[in-house]
């Protein structure tokens, strides 16, 4: 059945929701050709639409968004993944260059001994599962098309359901999901690598959250770790907001929950092959910036200008160093704000902080953001030109490395220069992202998810918490005062 078109409690009572193009400026723009934005006397939500429900249009936004992105890798999956032609047409994906690289078709990652495979646990599982799934495709080129695609539809069906499910968790703003729905940041990598199955276990979890399932929330983060660090960070997150609303205790509960699911996930390779995690821990401590990183782009500028560049030690340090100032920036947004936070306003804050600081950061961690976004700050202009920030960056890594791993001509190459400028951009575009949700947070009337209303959607537990009552009184006359 579909979402009786906005409702946060999950009753069957209908409610007015929000439509952003009355309110949003480009979106009133955008809308002209088709008739312009709703008008005023229409009551979306409370009249039921039909069978075009916001749900089921959002549904077709995302198959067709997934459907383009597939079309955008036609040049690989028709002659095949190899370099530099792969990056110079911008179809690389680590998803069939891992298959032959890390050889899952014989070794399965963590479980079989010398797997070379360097991902996250979860990614492993699933990539050992669909190498299994494909076992029957053929051998070699046909194999790794086949291998791809089956992750591929994978994909495309989680991010229809990260959809919908971001859709419930904003509350009386469904329409935000289309942030999701039709992002230019995920048609060009979604399909890149096993990164979106953090993604939507991260957005589920909110979910979970929004709903008071707070054990069963921590249990999918802890699973959403084994897929990506950052969910990590949003536990930290959870728990500041956890201090400040009097639920400390709740909150360390779910972290526990969420250790335990990791740990069960992690089990049966500790007890398959004992070294293979450890390996991977060790892996990641040694590996060198990557080139998208604040880290690797000094060390390429370095090399060009016969500066010293990072040693390996000295960017693990600074990396650490970086992400503790930021852990102490969160908590101090967390507790030192008038009114609280929302949970999607910190979340955003402290995981796009932790993807600019991070030592292995690419262009394509960025969409660990966009559920986040659409929670936090569901504004169509500054989104869109951080996307078209981050996209500028990827087109650029692909350029760039096409050059420094093919030596390809300049027709299909670029420089340096360029690149780092490029990276530069996109990490600029994301502290500016920053910026906006802590201006929102300290100052809420800039807040478009609250006007009108004081409450947090996704606060679930944190709305009816114990706090001392000359906080809550002070919260509740400021979220009161900044919604008018």
């Amino acid at each position: 059945m579909g979402m009786q078109d906005s409702q946060a409690s999950g009753s069957s009572t209908r409610h007015p929701i929000v439509v952003p193009s009355r309110s949003d400026s480009l979106l009133r723009a955008m809308t002209e050709p088709v008739g312009g934005p709703l008008g005023k006397h229409t009551a979306p939500g409370v009249v039921n639409p039909g069978f075009f429900t916001v749900e089921r249009v959002l549904i077709l936004m995302a198959a067709v968004s997934a459907f383009i992105a597939v079309m955008g890798k036609a040049h690989c999956r028709t002659v095949g993944w190899t370099t530099p032609d792969q990056e110079s047409t911008v179809c690389w994906s680590l998803i069939p260059n891992s298959f032959l690289d890390d050889k899952i078709g014989t070794l399965f990652p963590f479980f079989s001994q010398g797997s070379p495979f360097d991902q996250p646990v979860l990614a492993g599982w699933i990539a050992g599962i669909t190498a299994w799934l494909t076992a029957s495709s053929g051998d070699g080129a046909l194999r790794q098309l086949a291998f791809f695609d089956v992750n591929a539809a994978l994909i495309a069906v989680l991010w229809i359901i990260t959809v919908i499910i971001a859709a419930r968790t904003a509350g009386r703003r469904p329409w935000d999901a289309a942030i999701v729905a039709a992002s230019p940041l995920l048609i060009l990598t979604a399909y890149v690598s096993w990164d979106f199955w953090a993604v939507a276990l991260v957005s589920l979890a909110l979910y979970l959250f929004a709903r008071r399932h707070v054990l069963w929330a921590g249990g999918v983060l802890g699973v959403a770790a084994s897929a990506a660090p950052y969910p990590v960070v949003i536990l930290l997150v959870l728990l500041l907001l956890g201090i400040r609303a009097g639920m400390a205790t709740q909150m360390l509960e779910m972290i526990a929950a969420a250790a335990i699911s990791c740990l069960l996930l992690l089990a049966p390779v500790m007890v398959q092959n004992p070294p293979a995690f450890p390996d991977y821990l060790k892996g990641l401590l040694a590996a060198e910036p990557s080139e998208s990183s604040i880290y690797g782009g000094w060390n390429i500028i370095a090399a060009q200008l016969g500066f010293p560049s990072l040693s390996l030690g000295m960017t693990n340090a600074l990396s650490a160093i970086f992400v503790a100032a930021l852990i102490l920036g969160v908590a101090y947004v967390a507790l030192s704000s008038l009114t609280p936070p929302r949970v999607g306003q910190l979340t955003f804050v402290a995981v796009a902080g932790f993807v600019v600081f991070n030592k292995t950061t690419q262009p394509w961690d960025a969409m660990w953001l966009l559920p986040l976004v659409a929670l936090a700050m569901p504004r169509w202009r500054p989104v869109l030109l951080w996307q078209a920030a981050i996209v500028t960056h990827f087109i650029a890594l692909m350029l760039y490395r096409s050059k420094t791993l093919g030596d390809i001509g300049n027709q299909h190459a670029i420089d340096s220069p360029y690149f780092v400028m490029a990276a530069f951009l996109a990490g600029a575009a994301s502290c500016a992202m920053i910026a906006l949700v802590i201006r929102d947070i300290y100052s809420p009337r800039h807040d478009v998810v609250t006007h009108g209303i004081a409450a947090d959607p996704q606060g679930g537990v944190f709305l009816e918490g114990p706090r001392d009552p000359a906080g809550a009184l002070r919260d509740h006359e400021i979220s009161t005062r900044g919604s008018v």
